[in-house]
């Protein structure tokens, strides 16, 4: 199935920290002029030395963002949500089966809960891609102190702790979503609004407040194997023939209808751009159609 990219999306996207954010740097501190807890680096072609927000990090947000909601909405856990550090997880279970027997690409997907099917597991890849988090422009940190408090002796354990924080700025990056079903989009949609709610902190102390981010999306970049009407947006399941999309488990008919036109149009792999005023529609009915899959 990866071998052949038949739809993609393209999140241009701009995250502004609202509270002190810190995704703290692993590792020994070697640089004894940054604070104790400081915050992860890594070296840009074009800014140098800079601070920045894994996409790993994002990833994991969303992912564990969605894997409460879905155990939450839904009553077996082994087709929403699987517990991925269980002994129950997908992987096991395909390891398992594969041990009997040679698994088809199809059975693996099969056999994957609806979380892994987006964002993958030991024996499928992921089909949502996070890019690393770069500032756009300036960011204006400052350094936190915190102190451990002994439970026994109320007072302070150690201490006090010096955090790097990020309190004005903002970071940008991109989600790239390859070969999806329409209600993928519905669980990055939902994991988007408990961002933008305050429901799940990014990185460092979150417990002090810490970590609560806005998103926003600048830009959308589609793109199709073969030319589709201006107002739809295909699944996966739309490009394949019907054997294959019921090999799957895909909606043949897989169909997002929007209003809302695009800005550009070109016809490498049926290219079309929408502005920010189209993720609105998108996330409401892409969450609609999650709705459906999920009765």
């Amino acid at each position: 199935m990866h071998k052949t990219k038949f739809n993609e999306l393209v999140l241009n996207i701009t995250i502004t920290p609202k509270s002190p954010l810190l995704v703290k740097a692993g590792g020994a501190q070697v640089n004894p002029a940054l604070p104790d807890m400081q915050f992860v680096r890594t070296f840009h072609y074009e800014k140098g030395e800079t601070i920045y927000i894994p996409g790993s990090s994002l990833k994991g947000v969303f992912r564990s963002y969605v894997e409460r909601i879905l155990r939450t909405l839904s009553s077996d856990q082994s087709k929403t949500a699987c517990e991925i550090t269980g002994e129950n997880n997908c992987t096991k279970k395909i390891v398992d089966l594969m041990n009997e027997r040679e698994l088809k690409s199809w059975e693996i997907y099969q056999e994957s809960c609806r979380v892994c099917k987006l964002f993958g597991n030991g024996k499928l890849k992921s089909r949502i891609s996070f890019l690393d988090a770069y500032p756009e422009g300036e960011l204006k940190t400052e350094v936190r102190y915190s102190v451990a408090i002994s439970r026994l002796l109320q007072g302070v354990a150690a201490g006090p702790f010096e955090m790097e924080t990020v309190v004005d700025g903002a970071f940008k990056t991109e989600i790239i979503i390859t070969n999806f079903e329409c209600w993928h989009l519905g669980l990055v949609a939902l994991a988007f609004n408990g961002l933008n709610s305050g429901l799940v902190n990014i990185g460092f102390g979150k417990n002090k407040g810490f970590g609560r981010v806005e998103l926003k999306v600048n830009k959308i970049t589609l793109s199709a194997s073969k030319e589709t009407p201006r107002n739809e947006i295909w699944g996966v399941g739309r490009f394949t023939s019907r054997e294959e999309a019921e090999q799957y488990g895909f909606n043949f008919n897989d169909v997002l209808r929007i209003e809302t036109a695009p800005k550009e149009c070109a016809d490498i792999l049926y290219r079309r751009v929408y502005d920010k005023e189209a993720w609105a529609e998108i996330a409401e009915k892409s969450i609609r159609i999650l709705k459906e899959v999920l009765r």
